[in-house]
């Protein structure tokens, strides 16, 4: 094994590293990956038949394009190598690495190895065959993300929820106090600090493709896009993290301008109260990929900086008069119940219009609560209507 270049890759703030490494030395790293990580995606089914050519052309010396891999970017992980030490790390750290490019190839890899084991001549020439494989170090979760795509690009990759779903289970507990809850707990969300990972993936799910519907047909040239903005930030930023942590101060400051806010049903509703309380309001999946949208839409407008940037305008939101103001989301939100044709979608692109009304410095309601919710309403009807 022999570095031939580390180059650094400027779009995403990583090394790459061009190693020579032989077909045995590979499987070894190889095992590792995919049976000691959680993380890393499973084969691809289907696959079989298309990759069972590759296996003849192994055998007589064929050259494999190269494969991929990056370090999985966790608190445990350091975002930098020393270029004494990067063949050390790749050697025994197999089950900390991520196969970007090249899944599909290390399967038939090791189906051929498997095969052929029995026949020790064509055994040891093939493990002694040279591989090409490429290595991210110093590559953010964000980063991450963007290279799959771009690299898998034209095949059938696993979809871009089960991407982020992957990136980010390390989270799935929860982070700072927040408790997130697991489908398998099946339980509704209580009290504070408390929520859904599921719908919290569907935030940062928004936030990444600037879109507050739900991520069913994916644009993938639309994802890319955001994404090469998202990878201009600092790599030492966890965007997930940040934007979580943003959402909650946003309720938690609501919830003191409203003291102790509850809707009571006086009979101005026809449908079943979105929300009871701030709590309640701000734990629905509706309402953090609204958030998760605007807020890719302020910092891609140019509008502002970045989520510390909007973070820090959390604190100077006010209201004159907030529990009217959440009353009449409660209200703007039962008509739309009562005449939507897709009521969870176009709930969603409500709570992004007031969540872009509040932090965008040209809008009535910048930092304004209450101006926030009429102009929501207002946007809403607005798009229906055209």
């Amino acid at each position: 094994m022999r570095i031939l270049t580390s180059t650094p890759d400027a779009k995403i703030s990583a090394i790459n590293h061009l190693l020579e490494i032989s077909i045995g030395e590979y499987s070894e790293i190889a095992k590792d990956i995919l049976e000691n990580n959680d993380l890393q995606r499973k084969r691809v089914k289907t696959a079989n038949k298309s990759y069972s050519l590759l296996k003849e052309d192994i055998k007589v010396g064929c050259v494999i394009p190269p494969i991929v891999l990056a370090f999985f970017p966790n608190d445990n992980n350091e975002l930098s190598f020393d270029a004494g030490n990067i063949l050390e790390k790749i050697a025994t750290a197999g089950n900390d690495l991520l196969i970007l490019d090249g899944l599909q190839r290390t399967y038939t890899i090791l189906d051929l190895l498997k095969e052929i084991k029995e026949k020790p001549d064509l055994l040891s020439k093939v493990l002694a065959l040279p591989l090409r494989v490429e290595v991210y170090t110093g590559i953010s979760k964000v980063g991450v993300l963007y290279r799959m795509l771009t690299l898998n690009t034209g095949q059938s990759p696993m979809s871009t929820r089960h991407q982020v779903e992957i990136l980010y289970s390390d989270y799935k507990e929860g982070f700072d106090n927040l408790t997130f809850i697991t489908e398998a707990q099946d339980k509704v969300p209580s009290g504070d600090n408390e929520f859904k990972f599921n719908d919290i993936l569907d935030g940062f799910i928004s936030y990444l493709t600037g879109d507050y519907l739900p991520l069913d047909r994916e644009d993938l040239v639309k994802i890319i896009k955001n994404l090469e903005t998202l990878t201009k930030d600092d790599k030492s930023k966890d965007l997930f993290k940040q934007l979580i942590t943003a959402y909650n101060k946003l309720r938690l400051k609501i919830n003191l301008l409203a003291t102790n806010w509850q809707y009571e049903d006086i009979g101005d509703i026809k449908r079943r109260a979105y929300g009871k309380n701030v709590n309640e309001l701000f734990s629905k999946v509706q309402t953090i990929a609204g958030f998760g949208a605007a807020v890719s839409f302020i910092i891609e407008s140019g509008l502002s900086k970045d989520i510390e940037s909007i973070n820090n305008l959390i604190d100077l939101i006010e209201s004159n008069n907030i529990e009217d103001s959440l009353n009449q989301i409660i209200k703007h939100i039962d008509e739309i119940q009562i005449n939507a044709k897709k009521i969870g979608n176009e709930q969603r692109m409500y709570f992004y219009y007031f969540f872009r009304c509040m932090f965008n410095e040209s809008n009535e309601g910048f930092k304004n609560l209450d101006v926030s919710v009429q102009q929501a309403n207002k946007f809403y009807k607005a798009n229906m209507l055209g």
